[in-house]
């Protein structure tokens, strides 16, 4: 497996495995609208978009995308493996690159926001939680856990 930066022809298939992984495992705490907000929210064309702020790495085996992640001066984004590739330590692999990444710019903490489903898998990196945030505030269509983790003690 390799981790390399991402690129513009990538966008589909991590699309892709961000689709999957919204409409085949219980991430918590999202409607059907909200799964649809985020699969809508992560489609090629923005992940393009925002590739141009934020700096994502996609997990690759064999030239097959398998998961991707990303940062910027203040979070962590877009953490998704491959369905088929869970548990195989691909997402902890893309997660110490990023970390390491953002440390050695002299980023001092992150936030992310992450998923009922993987809030267990960012504490065992050491994020802490902060607290749960409704998007929209009105529906709730959509639950996240804002965590923070402190890369450089002050």
């Amino acid at each position: 497996m390799e981790i390399r930066k991402f690129k513009t022809e990538d966008a589909k298939k991590v699309s892709q495995i961000i689709k999957d992984n919204y409409r085949k495992i219980n991430l918590g705490g999202h409607s059907k609208e909200g799964i649809r907000l985020q699969i809508e929210g992560n489609s090629p064309i923005n992940l393009i978009e925002r590739s141009k702020n934020i700096h994502y790495y996609v997990a690759t085996e064999k030239d097959k995308i398998i998961g991707i992640c990303g940062y910027d001066k203040k979070k962590i984004h877009t953490l998704f493996v491959d369905i088929n590739y869970h548990k195989k330590g691909i997402g902890k692999k893309l997660l110490t690159k990023v970390l390491f990444k953002a440390k050695k710019e002299g980023i001092k903490s992150v936030l992310t926001l992450s998923t009922f489903y993987a809030e267990k898998f960012y504490k065992s990196f050491g994020f802490k939680r902060i607290k749960e945030i409704a998007i929209p505030a009105e529906t709730k269509d959509i639950i996240l856990i804002e965590m923070k983790k402190i890369l450089v003690e002050e």
